[in-house]
């Protein structure tokens, strides 16, 4: 019963440091029973406390392998942290348009002409390979006069778009 009076008096914070050494020492040892067993954490956690304090007090610093794991764990998130600012960097300040052209321009397979000439060369070009008949690119297809005439319609359509009229 001695263990349970001890326990009232330091939950109400009557006790002395010397009974609370007794209990931490009691609660540390194996023989406690099942109906204490749940307070043992408690001054566990106490008397690793107390050490650590006395530790401190006497300048005994913790093991040098956790210090330069520490140290190199700091200077990896540093490395990523700069990583990462760089890599937004990059995509914020990235080109949004691939080609800057000033004036007018024209963007064939990815490049930038603003020469109406030249222009005019790859339109003509294009159409060249759509200019062809309807039955070129029709042959099998069950058309009848109206769809016939309609494709054959739109292609010279596009043709005179592009004309030399200019």
């Amino acid at each position: 019963m001695h263990i349970d009076d001890l326990l009232n008096k330091y939950f109400e914070g009557k006790t002395s440091s010397e009974e609370e050494r007794v209990l931490r020492t009691y609660f540390s040892s194996s023989g406690v029973p099942e109906h204490l067993s749940a307070y043992q954490p408690l001054f566990a956690y106490f008397d690793e406390e107390i050490e650590k304090k006395e530790r401190e007090e006497r300048g005994v610093r913790p093991a040098a392998g956790l210090l330069t794991r520490r140290k190199v764990l700091y200077v990896l998130s540093g490395v990523a942290a700069i990583f990462l600012l760089l890599a937004g960097l990059r995509i914020f300040l990235a080109e949004a348009d691939p080609c800057l052209c000033e004036g007018n321009y024209v963007v064939i397979n990815g490049r930038c002409y603003t020469d109406p000439d030249k222009i005019r060369e790859f339109a003509f070009g294009a159409l060249e390979e759509v200019a062809a008949s309807a039955d070129e690119y029709f042959p099998e297809a069950d058309m009848g006069e109206f769809e016939r005439n309609f494709i054959e319609n739109q292609l010279k359509e596009l043709s005179s778009l592009f004309g030399d009229d200019d």
